[in-house]
């Protein structure tokens, strides 16, 4: 028996060899960018929820809040440890076995929950193009319904990107920014149009700071603050998750950091100039920002309750394009753009305005689908990475032997994405942002830990010493910890209950991993893996 697991080990290492490192600067920036960012479709609704002045006001704050002090922390923790898994390695080296897998565990599940959505909202944009993906279809005499369509389609992009990812992550970075700069041009043509409408009405349209006008006391800015902040963080977050292809990253402790920083600008100019380029170009004039990303609270009474107490009537929703008690949801970018080429051109059904709606809804498909592959590389290294390590069966580090990939995880979790892509699996998506957050707030404390215990690892510290790393760690912490309790406030614990339920499975599933598989399999050394060619 004991013949028999250390063979197991040598499989193991001889298998996490065959890792081809292929992701340099500019995949790799792509790859982060569609983790992190990936266009501005989702930050519609901080417009909706927050009122146009705290949205513009927390799209600007945010990235120094919260992105900036969480691109340093996982800077200075990636430059010291740039082994395949990232985090996992991070905070098992911190705390122990125990923890470093639960964190591998809970970014995983995310994975499922989060990455798997992304597919069926490409599909219900297409659905512009296919009204089948929303009506549904007769095919050869069977009734075939828009909802199977939908996962149809979404399981086609699923096993595209599965594809794509075994051939190599260089093909697959690549892939993300060739889509990236096809999603941004018609993104780049809103802003501009917006600009250029507002300049040429020779009037400043007026934005109240909060929905509605509200008058601005603790209770209306508490709420709309909380809401709002949970839709800014959700569209800043993921800089951890591609680390977990650290071994795949040529030069990854000068890579990586270079890459980080390249997308924070871009996600910064992604959100700010689209958003008050509409805002200025005639979507958030007299109050048509209040069904921007708007979803009904109840299916199929539609959005006018949910913007009645800002003064806001179903006639004037009906006015500007929008059904108020049949559309489940209110404006996003298409119908933001379609909006924007009227005010320029004087009719919503002009060419320039059918243009903006197609290249826009077009955009949004990029995205998603961008959105999918970026956030699907964690999705399939970190079970990989704890294969490696011995916390996952062993079959699952098979390397291909042309491409260097890890290409059971990806078929692995390809697997795991088709069964989640259907809108049975929807309520838990909300549940995601809460796990992950959690092993954000585990990075920052591993941090700490390992400035301790290996002082004199070499690393790109966070600048400052010891105040810069506690300004850093508290404006991190603080923000994810008001995150929390204004969704507690908003939502209740029912989401927070589905993620501990999750955690629990992951904690109960330790102990086994750790007896039946884990024999035979020697920890990795984070400090030696992950060097390769720096």
């Amino acid at each position: 028996m004991a013949e028999k697991t250390s063979n197991g080990g040598m499989f193991v290492q001889k298998e996490a060899k065959k890792l081809k490192r292929a992701l340099t600067l500019i995949p790799l920036s792509g790859l982060i960018y569609f983790t992190v960012c990936g266009g501005s479709f989702g930050i519609e609704p901080l417009v909706g929820y927050a009122g146009p002045g705290l949205a513009l006001l927390l799209i600007a704050l945010t990235p120094i809040i919260f992105s900036l002090p969480n691109l340093l922390i996982v800077r200075e923790l990636q430059t010291m440890m740039p082994a395949q898994g990232g985090y996992y390695h991070w905070i098992k080296r911190a705390f122990g076995p125990f923890a470093g897998f639960l964190a591998g565990w809970n970014n995983w599940v995310v994975s499922w929950l989060d990455v798997s959505i992304y597919p069926v909202f490409a599909a219900l944009y297409l659905s512009a193009f296919i009204p089948a993906l929303d009506e549904g279809a007769t095919i050869f005499g069977i009734a075939v319904s828009a909802s199977f369509l939908q996962w149809l389609v979404a399981v086609i992009m699923i096993w595209f990107v599965g594809w794509l990812q075994i051939r190599g992550s260089r093909a697959t970075g690549l892939f993300t920014n060739s889509l990236g700069v096809f999603m941004i041009i018609p993104l780049g043509i809103l802003a501009m149009l917006g600009f250029y409408a507002w300049i040429k009405s020779g009037a400043t349209p007026t934005l109240p700071f909060l929905p509605g006008g509200e008058q601005i006391n603790f209770d209306t800015l508490t709420a709309a603050f909380s809401t709002g902040l949970f839709v800014v963080m959700w569209n800043y977050m993921g800089w951890e998750l591609p680390s977990a292809a650290g071994d795949e990253v040529v030069e990854p402790r000068k890579n990586y950091p270079r890459a980080m920083a390249i997308v924070l600008v871009l996600a910064i100019l992604t959100y700010a100039l689209p958003v008050t380029g509409a805002l200025m170009g005639g979507a958030g004039e007299d109050g048509r920002y209040t069904v921007w990303g708007i979803e009904e609270s109840e299916e199929g009474v539609g959005i006018a309750p949910e913007v009645a107490d800002y003064g806001i009537t179903a006639e004037q929703i009906d006015s500007w394009g929008v059904s108020s008690s049949g559309d489940a949801t209110g404006w996003e970018f298409p119908q933001i753009g379609q909006v924007i080429a009227a005010k320029i051109s004087g009719d919503a059904n002009s060419p320039l305005a059918l243009f903006m709606v197609i290249i826009l809804t077009i955009s949004a498909v990029l995205s998603m689908t961008g959105l999918f592959i970026g956030n699907s590389l964690g999705g399939s290294r970190v079970p990989f990475a704890l294969a490696e390590d011995g916390m996952f069966p062993r079959w699952m580090v098979k390397v291909h032997p042309m491409y260097g990939t890890p290409y059971i995880a990806i078929l692995v979790v390809s697997v795991v994405y088709t069964i989640f892509a259907t809108n049975a699996f929807a309520f838990l998506v909300v549940a995601d942002v809460f796990m992950q957050l959690l092993v954000v707030l585990a990075e920052i404390a591993a941090l700490w830990v390992l400035r301790r215990t290996e002082p004199d690892r070499p690393r790109d510290r966070v600048p400052g010493g010891i105040w810069g790393l506690s300004l850093a760690s508290f404006s991190l912490a603080g923000i994810i910890m008001i995150a929390f309790v204004s969704q507690i406030i908003e939502e209740g614990w029912g989401s927070i209950g589905v993620a501990l339920v999750l955690m629990a499975i992951g904690a109960v599933l330790y102990f086994p991993i750790r007896r039946l598989i884990k024999p035979g399999v020697p920890d990795i050394d984070p400090f030696e893996a992950g060097v390769g060619d720096d």
